[in-house]
């Protein structure tokens, strides 16, 4: 699945609201740090830091998110692919790693088995997870 995201510096909650407000976007997932994230984590960010959420708009759903570090300032969005299995992400990361440049490195997560950012030769962003937790 292939769901295009979009990096705010700290107003994804805000534009959430907007969406929902202005174009009757549907709210499926918001995970924020203060509530969400493991004790650790949460400290490192504000409470309503948006770490992941997803909303569907006319029908397409979208991905928003507080997101990263550096939150890129031109060009704030990228596109998240969900795959059933670690080995699908590593494969996928490598390929488009190739040429371009890791942003942030595979590795487990709290929220996904294998989890990394990239940005392809392209300067395309790239965001592969597994969808779900093994338990």
């Amino acid at each position: 699945m292939l769901i295009p995201t979009i990096h705010f510096a700290g107003n994804c909650d805000e534009v959430i609201g907007f969406y929902k407000n202005t174009l009757g976007a549907e709210v499926i997932r918001i995970a924020y740090a203060g509530t969400d994230a493991p004790p650790d984590i949460a400290l490192e960010m504000p409470p309503n830091f948006v770490m992941h959420s997803e909303i569907k708009v006319f029908g397409t759903v979208i991905a928003l998110t507080d997101g990263c570090e550096n939150p890129p300032t031109e060009n704030n969005h990228a596109f998240t692919v969900f795959f059933d299995t670690a080995a699908e992400v590593v494969d996928n990361f490598n390929k488009l790693a190739a040429g371009g440049i890791i942003t942030d490195p595979l590795s487990k997560q709290f929220w996904a088995d294998m989890y990394g950012m990239v940005t392809d030769k392209y300067g395309v962003h790239w965001c592969l997870l597994t969808r779900s937790m093994s338990a």
